[in-house]
């Protein structure tokens, strides 16, 4: 585990079937490759949570939504139209089972800066879980990060250590399979 050094040394720990900890659009957040079931287990572990209990999973944009969700243009436009950050469940594709609930997962298209770049040079989606242990609020301190997460995540990207994206309020969730949408969060 190393300060964030280049996007480079991130998609390798990423393709190597590492977890990062970065920064979203809210709270920071566990990450991995979403088609890596490995890698996925092991968000599962440190976080210590139940298999089975889905992550919320980020797309560079509709074109990469496309390849993991069934979407129409309705719930396209609907998802265009929302300003704020927030995960959107539709039916997925292409995924591991364990990033999915009853053939669905939850979307967000990244507006973040940090993980636009990442997008870049990495062409699958990425869990995003708040680091956080489960069942347990989000974190408010960077330096909690590296006392619980130092040991077990794969980097940490070195942000954290200078206060930014400190907010500690998570993104809200609506169910598009449903009509009429349901707010979940």
């Amino acid at each position: 585990m190393g300060a964030l050094m280049s996007f480079k040394e991130v998609i390798q720990i990423l393709n190597g079937g590492g977890v990062i900890i970065f920064p979203t659009e809210t709270l920071y957040g566990l990450g991995c490759d979403a088609t890596n079931p490995t890698a996925i287990l092991k968000i599962y572990g440190i976080k210590s949570r139940p298999i089975g209990k889905s992550f919320p999973l980020l797309v560079k944009d509709f074109k990469m939504l496309s390849e993991y969700a069934i979407f129409n243009q309705t719930q396209k436009k609907f998802i265009a139209s929302v300003k704020k950050p927030t995960n959107f469940v539709l039916k997925a594709k292409n995924l591991s089972p364990l990033v999915m609930q009853k053939h669905t997962a939850a979307f967000r298209i990244a507006k973040n800066s940090w993980v636009k770049n990442l997008f870049r040079n990495f062409d699958r989606p990425i869990v995003a879980t708040s680091a956080n242990l489960s069942g347990q609020p989000p974190l408010s301190d960077p330096r909690k990060y590296k006392e619980i997460f130092g040991p077990k995540a794969d980097l940490i990207d070195a942000a954290i250590f200078k206060g930014v994206n400190r907010r500690t309020k998570s993104s809200a969730i609506i169910d598009l399979t449903k009509k009429p949408y349901k707010v979940l969060r």
